[in-house]
Parts: C-alpha cells; structure tokens; sequence
C-alpha cells in the first residue's frame, strides 16, 4: 500500500519546475533591480522532530535550517512570513523545540495548518492551531493593493478530528469514492476544503476584485499541476481560480517537499521546497511584491523567479 513517507523516501529531492517564458533582457533587468513595495518570508515543511532521519528527510536539521533562515528573513527586513504547513512531522512536544527558532522573527509569522501538523494523540489535535498561533484557520488581509487568503486544507481530512466525528466520516466517504475512481491525489495524506469555506473563499475573491486588489492565495496544498500531494478538491479550486484570474496572481503551497511550478489562465501555482529534506541543504524565499510582478529570491532548493502579471 503507499503511503506517503514511503512515496517521499524514494522521490527524487529536485523541483520539477517548468520553464517559465523569457523576459526581455532589459525588462528582465528592470523588474530584478526594482524596489518592492513589500516583502514576505516564505518557509514550507520543517517538519521537525527529534527523531533520525527517514530517507531523504531529516528532522533534527531543521533547527538550524530554520534559524538560518529567521536570520536571513529579518536580514531582508521582511513585513511578515508564511510558514506554509507541516511545522512538525509528529508529537505535540515538537512544537515547543520548532517554535523556538521563529521567535526570533522580527516580523509576524502567519502558520497554515499541514497534515503532519495533526499527528500527535487525539486529545492533543483540537490544540494543534492554538498552539501555532492559529485563531482563525482560514482568514485574510489586505496590503499596499494586495489582499493575502490563507487557507485551510486541512478542514475536511481523516487525520485532523476525532475518528468518530461528522467531519471524519464525511472524509472518508470523499476519499473512498476518489480511491474507486482511481485518482492519483486520493491518499490520506490529503484532504479538501470544505463547502463553507469555498463560500468564503468565493466572497473573498469577489470582495478583491470589487477593492481593485490583486489575491495571494496559500494553502498547504497544491492544486496544479496535476499530482499525488494535491488537494482532493483541486479541480473545483482550480476553476475557480481561473474564474478570478483577473484577480488571483498566484497560489503558494508546500505539501510536496520537491517543489513544483506551473502557470495556467494566468495564474502562477508555486510549490516551495520542504526544508526538512536533505542533510545539508536549505529550502526558503524572500517572496518581493512589486506593482507588476513577483519576485522570488530562492535560498538553497528553492529557485529564485520572476512571475509577472
């Protein structure tokens, strides 16, 4: 049976990232020497535990991959971060240890939630968002003509609520019937979001466009391209996103540690590397918003890009 530890220790650790069109050599230029309105920390699966490591994965590194990484952020004088899930790989106790090293951001860090972040004992998970600083698992805010959607992709699982609850059922039913029609991202380690949220995420999108804002969307799932670590739900969030691609600029996610790029409808779908693979290289971004682009200065697995809109 695959399960996803054993599907990741033979994954291969390199982005299969597509090319993205060629700038014009002076636009190119232009776009990489201009001033952001703001910049943003980006940080996917530390997954930390104290615990050897597992194939490619290796849990007691992230300690120093993450302080090396707050360093660099606050280096770039950031506004905020975005940890995009899986702060932890196991044990309520792996949080304390992880945590430490993000205290030393000297701007707020915004956590959304990631499977791995539920596998501690079942008296614990109703803890598990407090405990990160989660008030709301799904929220938004707006800046300098940009509105940023967090979201929780977590909402509808088999892993984050008691096995005897609504919740539980209801995704085990949607995970039964994706396995019978064989799609390739029905695996427990997924999950989808719920109805009431993609309301949410509907009014959202609509309230932006009407703002005249451009959206940032962050999920711990990916949606695109079509792959094993995607959110059950992909196809409904991928239409919709291509609804509001006069509006959305991109989705950012984490999930799939070896990173991934597509862009569709105009809309750019970027998968950042997982820290916690590899024993000696790093993985995070300092994502700058400028008026008509997203610049990505890569560290370590994580390729630098231009993306405009």
């Amino acid at each position: 049976m695959l399960t996803r530890r054993n599907f990741l220790l033979t994954s291969a650790t390199g982005s299969a990232a597509s090319l993205l069109p060629p700038l014009a050599p002076q636009a190119a230029q232009a776009a990489n020497e201009e001033k952001p309105l703001f910049s943003v920390g980006l940080i996917a699966d530390a997954q930390y535990a104290d615990a050897d490591p597992g194939g490619i994965r290796y849990y007691r590194k992230s300690i120093d991959k993450l302080t090396t990484a707050v360093k660099d952020i606050n280096a770039d004088e950031v506004d905020f971060s975005i940890h995009l899930g899986d702060l932890i790989d196991r044990e309520f106790s792996s949080f304390d240890d992880i945590l430490e090293p993000l205290r030393e951001l000297k701007k707020p860090v915004h956590q959304i939630l990631g499977n791995h972040d539920f596998t501690v004992s079942e008296d614990k998970k109703p803890e598990v968002a407090g405990k990160i600083g989660i008030k709301e698992t799904y929220y938004a805010f707006s800046k300098s003509g940009f509105r940023f959607i967090f979201l929780d992709g977590t909402e509808l699982s088999t892993f984050a609520h008691p096995e005897d609850s609504p919740i539980h059922q209801e995704a085990t039913a949607m995970l039964t019937e994706f396995q019978a029609k064989k799609r390739k991202n029905a695996q427990d380690w997924n999950s989808a979001i719920g109805p009431k949220q993609v309301a949410w995420l509907k009014k959202q999108l609509a309230q932006t466009a009407k703002a005249d804002e451009k959206a940032i969307v962050s999920c711990h799932y990916p949606i695109l391209p079509d792959n094993v670590h995607n959110l059950w739900n992909d196809q409904e969030m991928l239409t919709l996103m291509g609804q509001h691609s006069n509006t959305v600029i991109a989705w950012l996610n984490g999930h799939n540690h070896a990173g991934n790029y597509e862009q569709h409808n105009g809309v750019h779908y970027v998968t950042v590397q997982g820290m916690v693979d590899t024993a000696d290289t790093n993985a995070y971004a300092t994502l700058d918003v400028l008026p008509n682009a997203l610049r990505i200065r890569g560290h370590g697995r994580v390729p630098s890009r231009l993306l405009t809109f």
